[in-house]
Formats: structure tokens, sequence, C-alpha cells
């Protein structure tokens, strides 16, 4: 079941501008809606709104989460392979792989380069093959120090 949004949406288009998927249309001041067969259940779009206008799969309001404050990407360098799936499926270009270091490694790791810009959809950790991303929470010296 996909997310909702419900009459308490006031048609700012922030959800919208945020879903990676362009699930949810309408036009501004105006109530939006999401559609079914483009959601992917990632709860971007309840993180994005300020009016709890969101109900998740379960039927819950979600609460709002700032950018910031969401979990970003986190790549284990021994697990990855430098695949770029992650980096193809962002719908943000947060990630790139970046060249190798090591003398004998033909391909480069993937790494969190935008984190301003990731909402945090998840995509980059379902897609890799590897299991080689997981979301979390960054301390601000690391965002300080990618950014």
């Amino acid at each position: 079941m996909p997310y909702e949004i419900t009459e308490e949406c006031t048609g700012c288009t922030v959800c919208a501008k945020q879903c990676p998927m362009g699930a949810i249309s309408g036009r501004a001041k105006e109530l939006h809606y999401i559609s079914a067969s483009l959601c992917i259940d990632c709860g971007v779009c309840g993180m994005a709104c300020s009016s709890s206008a969101v109900l998740d799969s379960s039927g819950n309001v979600c609460g709002k989460v700032s950018l910031k404050n969401r979990p970003k990407p986190v790549v284990n360098p021994e697990l990855c392979s430098g695949c770029e799936a992650c980096v193809t499926i962002c719908p943000f270009s947060c990630l790139e792989v970046n060249g190798s270091i090591m003398p004998f490694e033909t391909k480069g790791k993937a790494e969190l380069v935008k984190p301003a810009k990731c909402v945090s959809c998840r995509e980059c950790e379902r897609i890799c093959a590897k299991s080689a991303i997981t979301l979390e929470i960054l301390r601000k010296e690391i965002i300080s120090e990618v950014s």
C-alpha cells in the first residue's frame, strides 16, 4: 500500500519536489496525490511534509524530518565493488564512484558527495547487490568533511 496524502495538504509542493520517483502530483495550493503505481514506500513525502498530511503504508501520520536530520548513505568500502548501480539510481546525484587509491584495484568506491541533496529515499541501499550501503544519521563533523 502506498503512502497517502490527506485533506490536511496545503499544496506547498515540498513533497512533490523531494519525491525521488515523481509519484506526487498536484498544483500549488491544492491537494496533492500520490500515484500508487509509482510510489516505492520510501517515506520521503512524509518526512518533507510540515502539515502532517501524509499517512504511511500502515495509516499512521508521518512526522516531518528536516533534510539535515535524515539518515544518509554510508558506504562500506570493503564491500563496495564500484559497480555504480547506486550512482545511476540516485535521483539527486548524491553519490559518485571515485578513482581507486589502491595500486591493484581497477575501480573506485562509491561515496556520498552531496549530503545536503540526499532525501533519504534508500534507493541506493536497495539496489546495492553487495549490501555495501546503509543509511545512518551522520554526525555533524562527517557532514562538514563531505560538504
